[in-house]
């Protein structure tokens, strides 16, 4: 059972470690990230139900980092931030959702649409999204995304000087899946280039 609330809940303390104290403008914040998901990446639905998970166990909750925050305090938190996010719902659909990188080999059709004109550290600092090296690969990275558009993308890249792609795994008008991928990002449109 632990392993299935664990991830989150650790999460949410790496989130206000640097906090000093847990009041509602945290759980606020807190609660905004979660709904972003943009650094918070698992959706509302997994942290509200790792949270009661968590909060009915009798296992230590704030161990996992050093922080200035107790026990009580931790708890008492992660109680308001469940409250809080259930508050929000109907909860928005993020912009788009990290697929597991082991997904890469699904993408053997996938065809490129886009060169980035930022380096892999740009993008990634942009999405606050962590690359992983693909398997199988030779050494580049990537970051395999499902958009709320419904398209499935990758952007992979080398922290080597070089390109970023994008590729599109599925059919669809790369125009199109471009510009969700730009809506959904906020990366600048002038640095998206339509592969030829």
């Amino acid at each position: 059972m632990t392993a299935d609330w664990r991830g989150p809940v650790d999460q949410l303390l790496y989130s206000v470690m640097f906090d000093s104290v847990l009041d509602d403008a945290v759980v606020a914040r807190t609660a905004r990230t979660v709904l972003d998901g943009r650094s918070l990446t698992a959706g509302p639905g997994a942290y509200v139900d790792a949270i009661g998970a968590a909060l009915s166990s009798d296992a230590r909750l704030a161990e996992s980092f050093d922080t200035p925050h107790d026990e009580a305090a931790f708890r008492d938190f992660l109680g308001r931030l469940r409250h809080r996010l259930e508050q929000l719902r109907p909860w928005p659909e993020p912009a788009y959702v990290r697929l597991p990188v082991e997904q890469w080999l699904t993408f053997g059709a996938a065809r490129p649409v886009a060169q980035l004109g930022q380096s892999l550290m740009a993008v990634q600092d942009r999405l606050a999204q962590r690359f992983e090296r693909l398997p199988g690969d030779d050494g580049r990275y990537g970051l395999l995304l499902r958009l709320n558009s419904g398209h499935t993308v990758a952007v992979v890249g080398s922290y080597q000087p070089g390109p970023v792609t994008l590729l599109q795994r599925g059919p669809g008008d790369p125009a199109t899946v471009i510009a969700a991928f730009q809506a959904a990002t906020g990366l600048d449109r002038s640095l998206i280039v339509p592969t030829p």
